[in-house]
């Protein structure tokens, strides 16, 4: 799939600036995640990720050479992230878990898309588009679950639950935001696994309640969280 791209946000224009810092350099860069399905789906985009074969390090370097703010805290994770006034883009390298234990894992950096992309929440979240060619590589057929408006586990739900519980929260948020479906797997996983919710802190729940701008759906989201179950919320596939 090809698509025609112009950066219509202040946050779009600084990520594709961003982008071409790195792309230069780093032939494999690309706008990745909810930044591809939001555009796809025509949405207003107000923050961007980039995932890329360069290093934090290479990172950080072509950064400071471009007189850009950045926020390394997070590198040895791969993820770098650039700033310019309000607008952030998100630089994580290509990488693959080697231990995870918790929400941030050990990681060793790859060059592979679709080893990168194994380790992603959602199919609509697995994404890739290329600035340069307009291409977008789609690893996971996220493609097909974005067009039918489906939520889909990347693999095997009950690890990708297993591995960050608060995939739960954002599976809900993303169903509820974007009037999604969930397909049938990932349905019974959330169900299935919902009490693992209680091992999250309020303020990690509290900040994936808060990037819901709708007040309805928040308050449906905090109604779900409150019952401790989606079946009454949301139709079986």
């Amino acid at each position: 799939m090809f698509v025609s791209y112009k950066p219509k946000t202040e946050a779009e224009k600084f990520g594709e600036k961003v982008f071409h810092v790195l792309v230069e350099n780093f032939p494999q860069t690309f706008f990745v995640g909810g930044t591809v399905r939001d555009m796809l789906l025509g949405r207003k985009i107000l923050d961007v990720d980039i995932a890329t074969s360069a290093r934090p390090q290479d990172v950080t370097s072509l950064l400071q050479k471009n007189r850009t703010a950045f926020d390394e805290s997070f590198s040895r994770y791969g993820v770098v992230v650039a700033r310019h006034g309000s607008s952030t883009a998100e630089i994580t390298t290509l990488r693959h878990d080697i231990m995870r234990s918790g929400r941030y894992p050990r990681v060793r950096f790859i060059k592979s898309l679709q080893q990168d992309s194994k380790r992603r929440d959602f199919t609509v979240n697995s994404l890739y588009l290329s600035l340069k060619s307009g291409k977008v590589f789609d690893p996971q057929k996220g493609l097909p679950d974005l067009k039918n408006k489906i939520i889909r586990f990347v693999g095997n739900p009950k690890k990708r639950i297993e591995e960050d519980p608060l995939r739960i929260i954002r599976a809900l948020r993303f169903a509820l935001v974007l009037k999604f479906k969930f397909e049938s797997k990932t349905f019974q996983a959330l169900n299935k696994y919902f009490f693992l919710t209680e091992n999250l802190t309020k303020t990690k729940i509290q900040k994936e309640i808060n990037k819901i701008a709708d007040k309805k759906q928040k308050k449906q989201l905090q109604n779900i969280l409150d019952k401790k179950a989606i079946d009454k919320h949301f139709k079986q596939p």
